[in-house]
């Protein structure tokens, strides 16, 4: 493997993952909705979103680069042809948006609980930031990736041995044997509810990533470094809240609790983090909801992602809490039809 491949495979992974992990992983809350809930079962729903995020996230990129896709309508037209695949369409659009509109209303709340400043200026400054990197297209969505994501993993991970460290290692498996009341039938299904959801919004990002990189050897390795990295930080995100209850589960954002037991320079690299999930998140639905108005012009690509910025900065104001209770669970479950038109046998396409 040439030092190039390794290089695109590792921006590849660092992209996929900072596409898929928000403010809602960031927090703690997702996690252990998804997988810290049942327990010691929530474990094996672990290594169910690793195959699914490895297999599917290949899948989709190697469909982007054999159809040579700009954005995710022309991979929905030959995975459900034209007429279903423009409801498909409109169905992974409002996801999208959805989840960009979550994510600027998660950095407005952030700056105002945290910082003390208002929710326009955090907002704002997101934004602002936001499109400065989309201006330069796909490369900078893979520069900011490239940097933000190694710090993320590297706070997960200090977190996780931290904890143990301090609230000793019996301490995660006496919480989980405790919280042992979940089905492993059950906690199957939501780990695979979890992996569905996230594929599909960063298929937005992959498929035009996957028309991008000639090279299909650093798209596979992309795609199961991105998947293994994914795995670890939610095994590692499980474990620290388990070591950490039931204090931390009392709290809205149990790694913000967490944050404050490691000291006052973790609870700001917390804020930091948190924040750089956010815009990770952000850069990549952005991106992908721009390529589907621009129709992969790249002319059109500054325009269109600032309109799409300033709409979702005014819907943003129905409240982080309300976009995630209501619009997650049903963004799951839609995402699980792409999700069976991907595993459905069909021909082979030929490598671009």
């Amino acid at each position: 493997m040439t030092r190039r491949t390794a290089w695109t495979a590792f921006q590849v992974g660092c992209t996929y993952i900072g596409t898929v992990v928000g403010a809602g992983f960031a927090s703690g809350q997702e996690v252990y909705q998804f997988f810290g809930r049942f327990g010691d079962w929530g474990y094996v729903g672990i290594p169910i979103a690793i195959l699914i995020f490895s297999w599917i996230g290949y899948r989709i990129m190697r469909l982007g680069r054999s159809l040579n896709a700009r954005s995710y309508h022309e991979v929905n037209s030959y995975l459900f042809g034209p007429a279903v695949g423009r409801v498909m369409d409109l169905v992974l659009m409002l996801m999208l948006l959805g989840v960009t509109v979550a994510m600027i209303a998660g950095a407005g709340e952030l700056f105002r609980e945290r910082l003390g400043v208002s929710f326009w200026l955090g907002a704002g400054l997101t934004l602002v930031v936001t499109y400065m990197t989309l201006f330069r297209g796909m490369n900078g969505v893979l520069r900011a990736n490239s940097v933000i994501v190694p710090i993320m993993v590297s706070f997960v991970m200090f977190a996780f041995i931290r904890s143990l460290a301090l609230q000793g290692t019996h301490a995660p498996f006496a919480a989980s044997r405790f919280l042992n009341h979940g089905h492993p039938v059950l906690a199957g299904i939501s780990a695979l509810i979890y992996s569905a959801l996230n594929v599909s919004l960063a298929a937005g990002v992959l498929i035009p990533l996957g028309a991008d990189i000639s090279d299909s050897r650093a798209l596979r390795l992309g795609a199961l470094g991105g998947a293994v990295g994914l795995g670890a930080m939610l095994l590692a995100v499980t474990i620290t809240l388990f070591a950490h209850y039931p204090q931390a589960l009392a709290y809205q954002v149990p790694m913000g609790y967490i944050a404050s037991r490691l000291g006052t320079l973790w609870q700001w690299m917390f804020v930091f983090v948190l924040w750089g999930e956010i815009f990770s998140t952000l850069v990549g639905n952005v991106y992908a909801v721009g390529a589907q108005f621009a129709g992969g012009s790249p002319k059109k690509m500054p325009t269109v992602t600032a309109v799409i910025l300033l709409v979702a900065l005014a819907v943003s104001q129905i409240g982080f809490a309300n976009i995630v209770h209501y619009g997650y669970t049903v963004f799951g479950w839609a995402s699980l039809t792409m999700l069976a038109a991907l595993l459905w046998p069909r021909a082979a396409l030929p490598d671009a």
